[in-house]
This record gives structure tokens, sequence and C-alpha cells, in this order.
């Protein structure tokens, strides 16, 4: 499975379990805690690779998710 592949898979899983985000500060705060979360792992002196690795998968599909969920629908003016 390419990255891209499980970015897409990652979008899927977010939207069966948590449904869209309502607006652009629902969005912003899930892709924060996710990018608060690879910053931790950044941080560790003995890192984890494949921890870092998953946190930017989820990274990139919160980020499709609120390009499409907040940008795409303009629903949060």
């Amino acid at each position: 499975m390419t990255i891209y592949n499980e970015v897409q898979a990652e979008v899927t899983r977010s939207r069966k379990l948590h449904g869209d985000f309502h607006g652009a500060h629902e969005g912003y705060a899930v892709l924060l805690e996710e990018v608060n979360e690879l910053w931790d792992e950044v941080k560790l002196r003995k890192r984890g690779f494949l921890t870092m690795r998953t946190e930017c998968v989820q990274i990139a599909a919160m980020a499709i998710k609120f390009a499409e969920d907040v940008c795409d629908k303009k629903n949060d003016r």
C-alpha cells in the first residue's frame, strides 16, 4: 500500500468514526491535535519512526478532510 492509499484509508476511517468536520474551528483543532502528537514524538530522545510516519499519514488525512469539508463546502463563514 502506498502512502497515498494509507492517507485515503485514514480519511475514510475518520469519516466513518467521526463524520465530516462541521466547520473551520473543528477541523483546525483536529489537525492541530495531530500535529502536536507528531511534535511530541519528534521531541523524544528515542524517536519512533513508524509512529512519526503514522502521525504524518493522519495529518495528511485531516488536511484533506479539512479542505473537502470546510474549504470546498464553504460552510463556515
